[in-house]
């Protein structure tokens, strides 16, 4: 029995899976990569796809002298008064939350209290991080690993009049800020590191004992990479967080080719953002994005980015492409 409505996402499904299995799909293509913390990973992506990734990391990590000292006074503060709920944002968070703590000598009353709350991983690498340090149990959202994921969680269980405390990774979000203390909860933030538009060496071991292969984000990098986006050189880009985005626009800004980076974004490059957030950072920059996934995550976004290369053979940027091959 056939079920109504299951068509067209059938369909689609099939043409998703058929670009997978096409090895050339991407063929002969330039496509960007400015993460950082994942860059090999999702260069690989793009090589499954026939694609030529082109690496050049907009961001990166550090750790500043205030961040030891507020970790400090966060493990402090929750030894005074344990919290409900501790949410992790990513998995370096928790990597670095861990690391700063053992540098203090502050890592076995960290883990008790750790243990005596209850865990929220915003995503399952997040929770594979925990896991990684036998910290359980642990909420996760469901399917939607953002921000509105997590305060979807607490709405839906109804927790209120509750002390929540935030491990943020480099920037926060005011709006899950707010609904939680809607709820009429205690909100305790702490940050563990900051985004920089470069990266600092002692800094990328966090990632690299996660098992990233990290790259380090460099001036001359990023202006080759701007150089090559104006001459028409990569043919799609990819952001998998809004910090890679205000990194490339910041150091475009400080060389005086923000408008001009802007433009060819808009005119040549195909541009591809992992999820809603970073799209509207785009956005915010005047850079109109082509394509989001379904599913906010790397993979996806490269599939998604071959699908809309096959199904757009007409679109201008797919079209100047094409021309610009021959």
């Amino acid at each position: 029995m056939a079920l109504r409505g299951r068509s067209k996402d059938d369909a689609q499904h099939k043409e998703i899976s058929a670009v997978r299995n096409n090895r050339l799909s991407l063929s002969n293509l330039n496509i960007a990569v400015t993460a950082s913390r994942r860059a090999a990973e999702l260069a690989q992506v793009v090589r499954s796809q026939g694609g030529k990734p082109y690496i050049a990391p907009t961001t990166g990590i550090k750790r500043e002298e205030r961040t030891a000292i507020e970790v400090s006074k966060f493990i402090e503060l929750s030894k005074e008064s344990k919290p409900d709920y501790v949410v992790f944002m990513t998995g370096p968070s928790v990597y670095s939350l861990i690391d700063l703590s053992s540098e203090l000598g502050k890592k076995e009353p960290l883990i008790k209290i750790l243990q005596n709350s209850i865990l929220v991983a915003r995503s399952p690498k997040t929770q594979m991080s925990l896991f990684n340090f036998g910290l359980k149990p642990i909420l996760i959202p469901n399917l939607d690993y953002t921000s509105v994921g997590v305060l979807k969680l607490f709405e839906g269980m109804g927790v209120t009049k509750k002390r929540i405390a935030i491990v943020w990774h480099g920037t926060s979000s005011p709006d899950l800020i707010d609904g939680l203390e809607r709820l009429r909860n205690t909100i305790i933030e702490v940050f563990v590191y900051e985004y920089s538009e470069t990266s600092e060496r002692n800094e990328t071991r966090v990632l690299e004992s996660m098992g990233f292969k990290t790259f380090l984000s460099d001036d001359t990098q990023v202006l080759d990479l701007v150089r090559n986006i104006n001459l028409g050189n990569i043919d799609a880009i990819t952001f998998t967080s809004p910090p890679s985005v205000r990194g490339l626009f910041n150091f475009a800004k400080r060389h005086e080719l923000w408008e001009t980076l802007q433009n060819s974004l808009n005119s040549f490059a195909i541009v591809v953002a992992v999820g809603p957030s970073t799209a509207r950072e785009l956005d915010k920059n005047g850079v109109m994005v082509d394509v989001v996934p379904s599913v906010f995550k790397m993979k996806p976004m490269i599939d998604a980015l071959a699908l809309y290369i096959k199904r757009n053979a007409l679109n201008e940027k797919v079209s100047g492409i094409s021309q610009r091959r021959k």
